[in-house]
């Protein structure tokens, strides 16, 4: 009898010890991933140093100084981010140093959403040593938590857009002389949060599904006018439509000016017509990349969209 009371208390001890740990967090099921989750905890392994260049500092600001701060921000020009080994390539003008890497083949370093959207696995974008030229399509995911680091500034006083802090400057100076020159350069879509990008692929999902395509055939149509969250260039802050997202814009004199001078403020048409199988999106006259008034130039004397410019095709 003596025997059995010891051995129920043992048991009664060690039930309390695990229902504490459970409560505790020690122990107990992981979180559920679901299509509702946000992009941070869709990401295989937060914190775990999924991206493919080098590790940030812990502030994930790439400066020792703004480690304190609650909530850090990433700045471009200064964080100094590199990625692993940097790759030449040679354009028709000059030679370019790119820093765009593969992902590095750790498993951890897979996009996410590729249980959620099938069909859709871009790797993780390596972060160049110039952050600007940063390589984001359906190829190429942001790597984990960048979009909400990005130092954000609004373009041009009276419109509620905002881009990356320097390209926003650049923005507002293009704005100022276009506006001199007779065109007004409008702001229409800039930074986008990944949440914002996820729930506009979500919606052009269901209008497909809607229509009656099955899931994998409405993420593969949704993809082809809407890219997948995590693969948008505005999601990075460097990347802005401009007036509307009509076609019709490429006969506009806004759209004529900014083919002639979009280059003198580090901006490039990112999507032209006859680059399609280059690019894999459609001609889009609206959305202009910033790059920097250096590589925009040369783009644009080589003709050579960011994938050729990069070496990537």
């Amino acid at each position: 009898m003596k025997k059995k009371i010891i051995a129920l208390i043992v048991i009664l001890a060690a039930g309390a010890g695990l229902y504490l740990a459970y409560r505790a967090n020690e122990v107990g099921p992981p979180a559920p991933v679901t299509s509702e989750a946000t992009f941070a905890e869709l990401w295989a392994d937060e914190g775990s140093g999924i991206r493919s260049q080098e590790p940030e500092a812990e502030n994930s600001t790439g400066s020792a100084e703004s480690a304190t701060t609650a909530a850090p921000v990433f700045n471009a020009r200064t964080a100094g981010i590199t990625a692993a080994a940097p790759t030449t390539t040679t354009t028709a003008a000059a030679t370019t140093t790119a820093t765009i890497a593969p992902a590095s083949g750790d498993p951890k370093a897979q996009y996410a959403y590729a249980g959620v959207y099938q069909g859709i696995n871009p790797q993780v974008a390596a972060v160049p040593g110039d952050p600007y030229l940063i390589f984001v399509s359906r190829e190429s995911a942001l790597p984990q938590g960048y979009s909400g680091k990005v130092k954000l500034a609004a373009c041009v006083p009276g419109y509620d857009h905002q881009m990356e802090s320097t390209a926003a400057a650049q923005y507002r100076k293009m704005f100022d002389a276009g506006k001199a020159d007779g065109v007004t350069l409008a702001p229409y879509s800039g930074y986008r949060s990944t949440q914002r990008q996820k729930n506009n692929f979500e919606n052009k999902i269901k209008s497909y599904e809607n229509g009656g395509k099955g899931r994998e055939a409405a993420v593969m149509a949704a993809s082809q006018s809407i890219l997948p969250p995590g693969c948008s260039e505005h999601e990075a802050g460097l990347a802005m439509d401009i007036v509307s997202t009509d076609a019709n814009f490429k006969d506009t004199k806004e759209y004529k000016w900014l083919v002639e001078n979009a280059h003198n403020y580090g901006f490039i048409l990112r999507y032209p017509s006859g680059k399609t199988n280059i690019t894999l999106v459609k001609y889009e006259p609206w959305h202009w990349r910033y790059v920097g008034i250096e590589h925009a130039t040369k783009m644009k004397e080589t003709g050579q969209v960011l994938e050729e410019y990069l070496g990537l095709r």
